[in-house]
């Protein structure tokens, strides 16, 4: 066969095989394949942080457990990041979920180490939104404390609310003439704004009883 005839006989081929392929109901086109990345399904999740099969005590439990268990410090410039642990719950539509999904907001109260104003610790409240790490889908996206711009502030008690980067809120309560260099956290709450009642609430005394170490925020 002169070689002229082989190259059409694999054109050919190619341009059968491609329309076969191209027409199958079962064809996903590059574009819409990228917008179904199999990291975003929740079946992706590790199996041990996925609890849709748990309801009430158990999953109240177990949600507290990732969190903590997952929380990490991250430190890039001069801003300072906490991560938590992320999870999977059963949603409304009775599906397996994301908790940032379910969850729209998380709120970590810390307690600062210095003098006490009338007996009360200086404390200090961020909140932030619940989104999916970009870097690993077991992980809760850090909220991010920008330290060197609350330095740079006169110390008062009062509300921050950044929106620039990494938009934030952040309160502080008790504080004196400077601020406190260490914080520990000492409480956590994952709000649902279309459900207040199935929040996610971990106090103190469980945040001790759950790891075997404070978690400590340093800002100098």
């Amino acid at each position: 066969m002169k070689p002229f005839m082989v190259i059409i006989f694999l054109l050919f081929f190619f341009t059968i095989g491609f329309l076969v392929t191209r027409f199958s109901p079962d064809f996903v086109p590059n574009e819409e394949a990228g917008n179904k990345t199999p990291a975003r399904d929740p079946a992706a999740i590790r199996r041990v942080y996925d609890f849709s099969q748990l309801d009430g005590a158990a999953l109240d439990q177990a949600s507290k457990q990732r969190l903590v268990s997952g929380a990490k410090i991250h430190v890039q410039d001069t801003d300072i990041g906490i991560e938590l642990g992320h999870f999977v719950v059963k949603g409304n539509n009775g599906q397996k979920t994301f908790a940032c999904q379910k969850y729209t907001s998380i709120i970590l109260q810390f307690e600062g180490e210095g003098v006490a104003t009338s007996g009360e610790k200086p404390s200090m409240e961020v909140e932030g939104s619940c989104e999916i790490s970009s870097l690993d889908i077991n992980s809760i996206s850090p909220l991010w404390i920008p330290v060197s711009k609350i330095l740079g502030e006169p110390v008062a008690d009062g509300e921050f609310d950044f929106r620039e980067g990494h938009p934030i809120k952040i309160r502080f309560a008790n504080v004196m003439q400077e601020w406190p260099a260490q914080w520990r956290l000492r409480g956590v709450k994952l709000i649902d704004q279309h459900d207040p009642g199935q929040e996610v609430t971990i106090d103190d005394q469980e945040i001790h009883q759950l790891t075997d170490h404070p978690f400590i925020v340093n800002f100098k």
